[in-house]
């Protein structure tokens, strides 16, 4: 008699766990067609865009199964994806598809009803797509939020929605760009979307517009500059700016024996020493190169390093 509950529980505990497994299979496979129908539709998005980019009329392309829960987001996913690896293209046929299907009014709302990173996923997309200046005034409040990626990527929206004010915007930024989000304005400048030259902002005491400026100088390797590059190495009021220079002129692949150079390994400390000899054998400069610059103890690690990379050397 003692037996039957136990045996009614264990029945039950078993159908439970059955019933749940099932559940969990079931959610696990509607995950999967979900994915697999995403990755069919974000194709099939790309191939339309790309065909209308390549076709003479100004028809609106249309995109099937557009509506349903998800696909917005794939489109817009795919129109970014677009912008971000081409450059000079015919924005006319990409702006149709957004002020068509509203994809910037649906993208500011998600905007208001998300945040944190899910935000600055949204800014960030909405920086890619070919939007007029309107959106601006959508996201200004952004750039003043506590979230690093809202904020910036509230600016880059900024910046590709308004290229003319783009010199004041990134000079009121009240943040230092890190690393990453000078790349970010490098891809916008890649685009067309950011017609500025680097003198300017080479020249400008505003410390996020040099970094800028560096960035531009790095990415195009512009030799002219090298007189500037010199010139802000030999200058330790931003420390971070001397070293970032220094290390422009490594990517340039510029010689590296002066006078200021030596004078800011000499105030390095044995980290950024280290770090400075890494990227020049990644860059390729030859033992040789360290003899005015580094002490004779330095150069085992850095022959260490230079047998490691199987290239030329400068």
């Amino acid at each position: 008699m003692n037996a039957l509950p136990l045996m009614i529980y264990t029945a039950v505990a078993a159908t439970v766990t059955c019933l749940l497994l099932a559940m969990l299979a079931a959610g696990r496979l509607r995950e999967r067609r979900q994915r697999s129908r995403d990755a069919v539709l974000r194709t099939k998005y790309l191939h339309i865009l790309m065909l209308a980019l390549s076709s003479d009329g100004e028809q609106t392309p249309r995109f099937p199964l557009l509506g349903r829960t998800g696909t917005r987001m794939l489109l817009a996913e795919a129109l970014a994806g677009v912008v971000a690896v081409t450059y000079g293209l015919d924005a006319g046929p990409l702006q149709r598809v957004v002020v068509r299907f509203g994809l910037d009014e649906w993208l500011l709302r998600r905007v208001r009803r998300t945040q944190g990173y899910r935000r600055a996923r949204c800014l960030a997309l909405l920086s890619r797509l070919p939007v007029a200046g309107p959106v601006v005034d959508g996201t200004a409040r952004y750039a003043r939020s506590h979230n690093r990626y809202v904020r910036f990527y509230a600016l880059a929206v900024q910046l590709s929605a308004d290229p003319a004010t783009a010199l004041r915007r990134m000079g009121e930024y009240a943040y230092p760009f890190s690393a990453s989000e000078v790349a970010e304005i490098m891809a916008l400048l890649r685009r067309g979307m950011l017609p500025i030259a680097y003198g300017p902002l080479m020249a400008s005491p505003l410390r996020n517009l040099r970094m800028v400026g560096l960035g531009i100088v790095r990415q195009f390797s512009i030799e002219e500059a090298e007189t500037q590059l010199l010139r802000i190495v030999a200058d330790d009021t931003v420390p971070e700016l001397g070293r970032e220079a220094l290390y422009t002129l490594c990517s340039m692949r510029r010689p590296l024996a002066r006078r200021q150079v030596a004078g800011r390994i000499a105030r390095m400390n044995a980290a950024e020493r280290k770090a400075l000899l890494r990227y020049m054998a990644l860059e390729g400069y030859a033992p040789d190169a360290l003899r005015r610059l580094f002490d004779p103890g330095e150069r085992p690690y850095y022959e260490s390093l230079v047998q490691s990379y199987k290239r030329s050397l400068a």
